[in-house]
């Protein structure tokens, strides 16, 4: 889609897939601009213009010859009318000391940057309040190697993250808060956690020596019976041995540690707070109360340890945490409040850590601090040739808030600098592994047919775009995403309990067309896109690369009827472990409108009349879905998924999962090469299934290549006991070298023998195809016509 997807760096996609060490001719692409995919509105009869050059609030018309200066003045003046309205932003940035807030009074409204016979003009909206001056050297460092300004920004008061200032950039590009180890958390592109994909990566930049950690347990309140859960639900293919195998999986209500700033509103009703989690450990708050460092590490003492932010992972790298640092003793360092931004509780990765936001670690160039008690900010500039740097400072979180509106459209803007948000309040939304905070560079919420299209997000602190509870009929769509703090695009609901009923969850809503990566670079449980108690999305013709984790993931199944189409998803799981491409979860049922006739009474469903707990089916189709560094599948159903289709996909270098749960099939895709040691992790083949008892799950009509004929990874396979219901492959083509079957069930089997157990019934294996006859495949798979 060409004329769909902006590209910013036409080398981009060339330099993430390394095509440069590649044999030929790279393809030479030009820059395509999200701004110049836009355009003009179809009636711009009613148009006002705002010019933060030119313009004046207080003499100002509105027109394009006496334009307003400031949007909010914009929208505080703009005449009521029922027709569409077009507010037009003229060229240059816009630092904005306020939220730009669109509510039910401004339904209608079209913000767009400008559109001329000469093209559109290019519009910043940078949540910096203004430039930084007054800089002198400081004594620091020797030589003026550093300097110094003072500056006036709003207090935070009794807030659990006080810092106002986490940000910092000059020249619009982001400064790297004073760390240990020196290295940029941005640059993911050649240092990461994970192993190298490529010669010239430095995976290790980031990592220490391994220390101590101390376990914080938390404490476990108690048990709220809400319903049916998982385990015993009236469901399709679960039964007593669901109950049994998923026990893990049980809704518990968890009270987070003194000091915990985890979502913690009560619920509506219910009187109990909304601390619901699902871990595989005694308490999902189980979180390091102090780590030690090895040795040799942090070799600086510091006066002021509590300025500090501790960033570390999971122990099996299922996501990373961030906490304030209280005190440090040598190599012994107390946590204060944090490690919430992933939901499922474990020890620390210990070798795995970065401190940052001491004043003794600024000793590099591109690094800078903030002393909140004198209010003074500190940068080692990369130069100074030509005059000091223009420095700007993010004091907002949000730039444009979307509220009980509709038919709202923002186009053409590049929106940036806004402060990270890791250190704020999470919440746990439902049965997957995510915490998150509701809040983004755009927040839409409650809101209908609101388009956000040709925008360029670029290095906001936390999420850039979320449709929160009531969102529907929108469209995100022909956007570029680059280096966000947290995840590009989230779409995240709200229910009471099980109960999800009520109007209070995104729904109907398109995500298409958009250019997303180098996200993650703060919180590494992050994705391109993230939903969360969301119904009927459409995810279609995205590209989406190097990140984190997983590049879609969606928490839950709520009412399913997901459709994900012809995306691009490759370089993930870069700095965590045990995931893929795409990731899904569905521990916890929930009774909603958006599923289909469950065929059980009301009185089974907490009486809720109209309710649901079978989700519709989801479809997974024509995506081409590239494994790396700790990725293990392409498509990774875990814990519970159901209900899905994934059809005519391209999968390279693995295949599916299914992991408990039931009704998936993996059907009619082309699989290459599933387990390559340096292109994934664990050798999982064509399909894993890690099942033994869910039913109604096929692998039939697929095309899959593998190196030494080993096609299928299962944990519960005997031939003396292979169970037929839930393990169903047929008419499947196989290829391996000389068409070996090296498939082993217990036991090493011949392929007839293999088929006399009742797999792969109608289906052939026979020599590997050549690389031509792989992307001829590959073409015909993804309908793909050059």
């Amino acid at each position: 889609y060409p004329d769909k997807i902006p590209v910013m760096n036409p080398n981009s996609l060339s330099d993430a897939l390394n095509l440069w060490n590649c044999s030929g001719t790279v393809p030479q692409k030009n820059a395509k601009p999200a701004k110049d995919l836009i355009s003009p509105p179809s009636d711009a009869r009613n148009s006002w213009f705002v010019d933060t050059k030119r313009g004046s609030d207080a003499i100002g018309k509105g027109s394009i010859d006496s334009p307003w200066r400031s949007v909010t003045h914009a929208l505080a003046h703009l005449p009521t009318m029922s027709d569409r309205r077009t507010l037009f932003l003229r060229e240059g940035t816009y630092y904005l000391n306020e939220t730009i807030s669109l509510t039910a009074a401004h339904s209608k409204l079209t913000i767009s940057a400008y559109i001329s016979d000469k093209g559109t003009e290019k519009v910043t909206l940078s949540g910096a309040g203004g430039v930084v001056t007054g800089w002198n050297c400081s004594n620091l460092l020797p030589d003026c190697k550093v300097y110094e300004a003072k500056v006036d920004l709003p207090k935070r008061g009794e807030n659990l993250a006080p810092e106002v200032v986490n940000q910092l950039f000059a020249n619009g590009k982001r400064m790297i808060r004073a760390k240990y180890p020196n290295a940029d958390p941005a640059v993911t592109e050649g240092h990461c956690f994970s192993k190298p994909q490529f010669a010239n990566e430095k995976c290790t930049w980031l990592t220490s020596t391994p220390g101590n950690t101390a376990q914080d347990p938390g404490r476990q309140v108690g048990s709220v019976a809400l319903g049916p859960n998982r385990g015993n639900s009236p469901t399709v293919g679960c039964g007593k041995e669901c109950d049994t195998a998923c026990a893990t999986f049980s809704y518990n209500i968890y009270d987070p540690p003194a000091g915990h700033p985890v979502y913690n509103k009560p619920l509506p009703g219910m009187g109990w707070n909304n601390n619901s989690l699902f871990s595989r450990f005694p308490s999902p708050f189980g979180r390091p109360a102090d780590m030690g460092v090895a040795k040799g590490d942090l070799p600086r003492q510091w006066k002021k340890p509590s300025t500090g932010i501790v960033h570390t992972f999971h122990s099996l790298l299922w996501g990373g945490w961030m906490y304030r640092i209280k005190d440090r003793q040598d190599l012994n360092i107390t946590l204060a409040y944090g490690g919430y931004q992933e939901a499922r509780g474990a020890q620390m990765k210990t070798n795995h850590y970065y401190v940052e936001n001491l004043i003794e670690e600024l000793d590099v160039p591109s690094e800078w601090f903030f002393d909140e008690d004198t209010d003074t900010v500190y940068l080692y500039p990369n130069s100074t040739e030509g005059g000091f740097p223009e420095v700007t400072i993010p004091t907002l979180d949000t730039l444009i808030s979307v509220k009980d509106a509709h038919d709202v459209v923002i186009q053409g803007l590049t929106i940036t600098q806004t402060r990270a948000t890791f250190m704020e309040q999470y919440e746990v939304p439902s049965g997957g592994d995510w915490s998150i905070h509701r809040g983004a560079a755009v927040y839409i919420e409650d809101s209908h047919r609101i388009n956000v299209t040709g925008c360029e997000f670029i290095e906001t602190g936390g999420n850039a775009v979320i449709l929160s509870n009531n969102v529907t009929f929108s469209h995100i769509e022909s956007n570029e995403f680059y280096r966000t703090g947290d995840s590009g695009i989230v779409s995240l609901g709200m229910t009471n309990g099980i109960n999800g009923m009520a109007a209070t969850y995104p729904m109907n809503n398109t995500i298409a067309f958009n250019h997303m990566h180098e996200y993650g670079v703060y919180g590494k449980q992050t994705s391109c896109y993230f939903q969360s108690l969301t119904a009927n999305s459409t995810v279609f013709g995205n590209i989406c690369y190097n990140g984190p984790r997983a590049g879609f993931n969606y928490n839950d199944g709520f009412g399913g009827a997901y459709q994900m189409s012809q995306n691009l998803l490759f370089n993930h799981v870069r700095e965590t472990a045990d995931h893929g491409a795409f990731n899904s979860w569905d521990r916890q049922p929930y009774l909603t409108r958006s599923g289909v006739d469950d065929g059980f009474p009301d009185s089974v469903k907490l009486g809720l009349k109209g309710s649901s707990i079978v989700k519709a089916q989801s479809h997974i189709t024509q995506n081409f879905l590239i494994n790396g560094y700790h990725a293990v599948w392409p498509i990774d159903h875990d814990d519970g998924s159901q209900f899905y289709n994934d059809t005519s996909n391209v999968m390279v270098w693995g295949g599916c999962k299914n992991f408990l749960g039931h009704s998936k099939s993996c059907d009619h895709n082309l699989i290459v090469y599933p387990g390559i040691p340096n292109r994934s992790t664990n050798a999982r083949r064509c399909i894993t299934d890690g099942n033994g008892v869910f039913a109604n799950q096929y692998f039939k009509d697929n095309q899959c290549i593998t190196g030494d004929g080993i096609f299928y990874s299962w944990d519960h396979c005997s031939i003396n006991d292979l169970d037929t219901e839930v393990y169903q492959t047929m008419d499947n083509q196989l290829f391996s070298p000389n068409a070996e079957f090296g498939q082993t069930c217990g036991a090493e089997i011949t392929f007839a023998k293999w088929q006399s157990l009742g797999q792969d019934r109608g289906s052939t294996i026979a020599n590997q195809p050549s690389i031509q006859q792989i992307i001829s495949l590959s073409k015909e798979k993804l309908s793909f016509n050059p």
